[in-house]
């Protein structure tokens, strides 16, 4: 005879999770993972399943002693490709036997987490299939193996499609480059190859400015040749002019390199390989909760370039002007004195040499030891590891997963969290029906239990690939590009004091946006300002790094973007950042078109900021808790001292709009007069507020 309970407590609870494994795993070992229910009423449970796999699995536990007495166990599955998300969903009738209300739904919490932990665990430590690879643990560097054969058990689609495109001297690039990643993630002592010196030691050619690095740096030096007329040498540690990753820009932006000490326009228009009508910014809907909003811009990365062929071309010219070139040269040290610097090189047969200048300017890319030596080993906050392809035989046509030549994605992501990070696509096409993509994500360096390789991520790109472009007939990859692209947190000019005698430009400067990453296009921008304050302080003699600290592509309206990408690194469920970028883009979308294009062109002005905090208060009430959980008490203090930065910034450039051009140059003058620096500090500041927008009459409202 049952017994019947006076009354029934019922409860719903749910749980959204990120499974490490992928669907098919997951299913294998769920039926082994049914929810363990708690002693109600001194009864057995009789345990139910009903499942429709393989995205729909539920149990129903009874008791016959207890009429109306369940429990009813949901779990949805989603499926994300390397990794499957779990809505887990309870609903429990239960006796409350005298228990308050909260008590029941605290166990009912309880089951559920303890189900989703151990539905996680069985999956994390389950045999993967025939084909697929565990991930490596630990803190140890990826890739000790040097041969293919070693690396196919790990990662066998990247090695297949590296061979497939003949670049398997690449992959081994990829993994030497993993191997010093993980040597600065895990804080080794830094290289000390920077040293000062009374005297110099004697050299045979003497210089005005060295190179190293022979990627963005051979666009400087070229025209610190060319246009100013200074004797440059350019030494790179494989051959001067080669390109791993492929660039896109904004077109004014690409006619910062047009002119007569550059290129002539039908020479820019040989390497630009496509220009797309409008670019999307499009996140994941599945499960967000919140209206879904894209983003369409125009004007916005929506020119394509022929890297390799526009460094070759440089390279061309930059000979034919005078410049000296020195390919599969290592950087060796430096050390720098008040009369200038000494490099010291050498060869692939060990033949050393000595270079003397007045500054070395330090283009070796993310990883500079130089840069390392300056930071004390830690000189990013931030990094967006970064892989792709150059790809063809995608299918053609207008919608998701088809490949349209007259759209670029410029952020665009199609699942929620994979293997605790949120996976970002970028597109932009090239000749004939090729297609540029990138795969990347968000992360801070120092973040617990953070990993970053680009071999393991290659793997998760040739494996993804399908769910962003479907694959067509004729379908190959032709190169591979890859990349750790830095970025450190920093309103100010400078966080750490510049090494005597070097100034760092491009990747090794680190003062791109730290949300969109256009590392090739800030540099373009800020050629002609760079090179300009570099040219006045050489004719000055401000070489100190007081000075050099002047000289620079750091903008005050992009430096606060490092805010913007903190929201893209998951926080807490699943689809966090899916839901907050989703609510974003409706901001952006419901202000007006020149603000997100302002934003994503890094011409953001005062007001536009202001605006966009404030709309996205009024759309989406949690987010000053949601914010305060993501920053956490320190960095939300470190965004409130940054835009007080950026205020006083605008405020600045607020004033300056009131001065003419010719009183600007008159009050420059005078400075000169007084001290040549001074000059240097207010052109600096001139030439950053017009790189910015900030100046003319479109800025009248900034």
């Amino acid at each position: 005879m049952s017994r019947q309970p006076k009354c029934l407590s019922v409860v719903h609870d749910d749980s959204y999770i990120e499974i490490p494994a992928p669907i098919g795993l997951v299913c294998e070992v769920l039926p082994r993972t049914a929810p363990q229910l708690p002693r109600v009423g001194g009864g057995t449970w009789q345990m139910q399943a009903r499942h429709a796999p393989p995205d729909r699995w539920c149990w129903i536990g009874e008791q016959p002693e207890l009429t109306g007495a369940c429990f009813v166990f949901n779990a949805r599955l989603i499926d994300a490709g390397v990794t499957t998300g779990a809505r887990l969903h309870i609903a429990a009738a239960l006796p409350r036997g005298g228990l308050p209300p909260w008590s029941t739904r605290q166990r009912v919490r309880k089951l559920l987490d303890a189900w989703a932990a151990a539905i996680a665990a069985t999956a994390s430590t389950a045999e993967p299939r025939e084909g697929g690879r565990r991930d490596r643990g630990g803190d140890e560097p990826a890739l000790d193996e040097p041969a293919a054969e070693g690396l196919s058990v790990l990662y066998p689609r990247t090695v297949a499609a590296f061979e497939a495109m003949g670049a398997l001297s690449q992959l081994h690039s990829v993994a030497a480059l993993d191997r010093r990643w993980a040597g600065i993630e895990r804080g080794g002592s830094s290289p000390k190859l920077h040293h000062e010196a009374r005297a110099l030691p004697p050299s045979d050619q003497q210089w005005d400015l060295i190179y190293a690095g022979g990627g963005l740096g051979l666009l400087h030096a070229l025209v610190m040749r060319q246009r100013y007329g200074y004797r440059v040498v350019l030494f790179d540690r494989g051959e001067v002019g080669q390109a791993h990753r492929e660039w896109n820009l904004a077109d004014e932006e690409l006619r910062a390199l047009v002119g007569p000490d550059l290129f002539a326009p039908e020479e820019i228009e040989h390497v630009v390989v496509h220009r797309h009508d409008r670019g999307v910014v499009r996140f994941h809907a599945g499960e967000i909760g919140v209206r879904a909003a894209e983003l369409w811009m125009r004007g916005v990365l929506d020119v394509s370039l022929d890297a390799g062929e526009l460094l070759r071309r440089t390279r061309q010219k930059f000979e034919q002007a005078g410049g000296q070139i020195l390919d599969y040269q290592t950087f060796l040290g430096v050390e720098a004195s008040r009369e200038g610097v000494a490099v010291q090189i050498a060869g692939p047969d060990g033949q050393q040499q000595v270079l003397r200048g007045r500054l070395l300017l330090d283009g070796m890319g993310a990883i500079s030891p130089l840069s390392l030596q300056r930071y004390g080993g830690h000189p990013f906050d931030g990094v967006c590891p970064t892989v792709g392809s150059i790809v063809s035989g995608l299918e053609p046509g207008v919608g998701s997963g088809l490949h349209d030549p007259t759209t670029g994605d410029i952020l665009v992501s199609v699942a929620d969290t994979q293997r605790g990070r949120q996976l970002i696509w970028e597109g932009f096409a090239g000749r004939d029906d090729q297609l540029t993509v990138y795969l990347f994500y968000y992360d801070r360096i120092h973040r617990a239990g953070a990993r970053h390789a680009l071999i393991e991520l290659f793997e998760d790109y040739f494996t993804l690939l399908a769910t962003y472009k479907r694959p067509g007939a004729g379908f190959r990859h032709h190169k591979p590009v890859y990349g750790f692209i830095p970025a450190r947190h920093t309103e100010r000019r400078v966080t750490a004091r510049l090494l005597r005698g070097v100034l760092p430009i491009g990747d090794a400067a680190a003062q791109q946006s730290p949300l969109t990453f256009t590392g090739f296009g800030s540099h373009v921008r800020n050629l002609d300002r760079t090179t300009a304050l570099l040219d006045y302080a050489l004719r000055h003699d401000l070489l100190a790094p007081r000075w050099l600290a002047e000289i620079g592509a750091y903008q005050a309206n992009v430096a606060l973007h490092w805010v913007f990408s903190r929201f893209m690194q998951p926080w807490g469920r699943p689809n966090d950042v899916n839901r907050l970028q989703n609510v974003f883009a409706r901001v952006l979308r419901e202000l007006d078109d020149d603000v997100a294009e302002r934003f994503f062109k890094d011409r953001m002005r005062w007001r536009d900021y202001g605006r966009i905090v404030n709309h996205t208060l009024a759309v989406y009430r949690p987010i000053i808790p949601t914010a305060l959980a993501v920053l956490g008490p320190r960095d939300t203090l470190r965004w409130i001292a940054d835009y007080l930065r950026f205020s006083r910034a605008a405020l600045a450039a607020a004033a300056g709009r009131q001065i003419s051009d010719a009183q600007w140059y008159a009050l420059e003058r005078l400075a000169e007069l007084a001290q040549p620096g001074w000059r240097l500090v207010l052109s600096a500041r001139r030439r950053e507020w017009r790189v910015m927008g900030w100046l003319g009459d479109d800025a009248s409202n900034a």
